[in-house]
């Protein structure tokens, strides 16, 4: 029934004999139906990469004769001391150099003041031990004998550069806040552009091997300490000048090592009697003339122009600050 109604079943399908003749018809050793191919039929072009673009294997080298590749030699920088500015002019004081050829020599009678020490350690602090070094001699009234010594110490070492500082002098160490905030009475007028040179930038900066910094006497109205005297209304104004004069004085003042040696050629006299003595550089002159013009005179004689820096500050410690 389908839908309630009855549906016919339909009739069994009845064997046939041609089924066994069709087959018997049929080789039974034909092969499978495969696709015929002819020879003369051409392959299908299917693309092929070349090989004539591919590299040869190079060869395994041998590790053991690989050998590192040569270092590059560093360019040495034509000036050892880099100089740069704001676009106010202020000048770095931040100075870099090779090798340790600062020394800094200060000949102390008794005693300094500490503003001068700071000075001193921010020195050390700027150009770190690997550029700096220090001397100092203490107790000898005689100036010119700690100056001597401080000159063979230097000369004992690789330095090129001796910068005598005296223990009454403040050199300006590129710090406008701080000069203000300790030398109050020289510096309230002052502007930043000159509290913003550095004493060691300044004076190697120059190019001179014997230049001093422009300080006056440490009394009120004190003379400039040079041999031109006319200079000093420049040295107040703090004039961006360096200038040649006939001396200047050593309490701030920068010496190439060269001016050493050749005042050694020039002045065998001044060698010491003593084996182990110090070669008589700063001795006075027998006119009466101070170790720094007599030092000056010698190295001017030997080939050494002394200058003054106008626009380097520098103070003079009394009983007040000059």
């Amino acid at each position: 029934l389908r839908n309630g109604v009855p549906v016919a079943q339909p009739a069994p399908r009845q064997y046939d004999p041609k089924w066994d003749e069709a087959t018997a018809a049929k080789p039974a050793s034909e092969a499978p139906l495969t696709p015929e191919i002819d020879e003369k039929t051409p392959e299908i072009d299917v693309p092929q990469r070349s090989t004539d673009d591919l590299e040869a294997p190079k060869p395994v080298r041998n590790l053991k004769t690989l050998k590192p590749p040569k270092a590059k030699k560093e360019e040495k920088p034509v000036s050892p001391i880099t100089e740069s500015r704001s676009p106010e002019g202020l000048p770095s004081y931040r100075c870099e150099f090779e090798g340790r050829d600062i020394m800094v020599g200060f000949p102390c009678y008794k005693t300094t003041n500490p503003v001068t020490a700071f000075a001193l350690i921010a020195m050390a602090l700027d150009f770190g031990r690997e550029k700096i070094r220090y001397e100092m001699s203490i107790g000898d009234a005689m100036v010119y004998h700690s100056r001597n010594r401080l000159a063979k110490q230097f000369l004992e070492t690789d330095a090129k550069w001796l910068l005598m500082v005296d223990d009454d002098i403040i050199p300006s160490i590129g710090r406008p806040g701080w000069m203000r905030a300790w030398v109050p009475t020289k510096t309230k007028t002052m502007t930043d552009v000159p509290l913003q040179r550095h004493v060691l930038h300044r004076l190697i900066g120059s190019g001179r091997s014997l230049i001093g910094g422009a300080y006056f006497g440490r009394q009120e109205n004190g003379a400039l300490m040079c041999s031109d005297l006319s200079l000093a209304s420049r040295a107040k104004a703090y004039e961006d000048a360096v200038l040649p004069v006939d001396w200047v004085a050593t309490g701030c003042m920068l010496i190439h090592r060269t001016v050493f040696e050749d005042i050694q050629k020039k002045h065998p006299e001044l060698r010491s009697t003593k084996p182990d003595g110090a070669f008589n550089f700063f001795q006075p002159k027998d006119d009466g003339s101070g170790e720094d013009v007599s030092f000056c005179l010698r190295a001017k004689g030997a080939g050494h122009q002394p200058h003054i820096d106008l626009g380097l500050p520098v103070f003079h410690v009394g009983f007040g600050i000059y």
